[in-house]
């Protein structure tokens, strides 16, 4: 979303990947938006306008990283045998099969989204939580409770 409203990613690429329902929260119908306006700048600044202030405002203040000595939460996943504080922001937001492939190799779990599954399952150490809400509806949350950090889904 701040790639399209910053203007890194193009309006299609970002509805095509939850950006239109994501209009929707905000009562904008982007497939109706082209017979409104007359031009793509119009179309764009009509939802550009649509979306606070305050909420791109905190999106823009949230950590791409959250780790504990047992968790570490993040959009898509780390890159193996780097030390956390020195990942790549590109990586941690874009991975994917290098770090699938290091999952038995993790020193602390590795909790993630960014590539769709049907159900959440434990890999190794790796825990993709990514059920697809944009298409499936189904958005997974992850309860981690008690001394051990038994991992509860629901």
């Amino acid at each position: 979303m701040l790639n399209y409203l910053d203007g890194h990613l193009s309006r299609a690429r970002w509805l095509a990947v939850g950006g239109l329902e994501t209009l929707f929260s905000y009562g904008v119908d982007a497939t109706r938006l082209t017979s409104l306006y007359a031009s793509n700048e119009e179309i764009d600044r009509h939802i550009r306008e649509a979306i606070p202030d305050s909420h791109i405002d905190f999106l823009r203040g949230l950590p791409v990283l959250l780790c504990s000595t047992k968790f570490v939460f993040v959009h898509a996943g780390i890159r193996p045998g780097i030390d956390l504080v020195a990942q790549d922001e590109q990586d941690l937001l874009n991975i994917r099969e290098e770090f699938f492939d290091a999952a038995h190799l993790l020193d602390r779990f590795v909790v993630h989204g960014h590539t769709p599954v049907d159900m959440p399952k434990l890999d190794g150490r790796r825990l993709g939580i990514d059920t697809g809400a944009f298409q499936s509806g189904r958005l997974t949350a992850v309860r981690i409770a008690g001394k051990f950090g038994k991992l509860i889904f629901s």
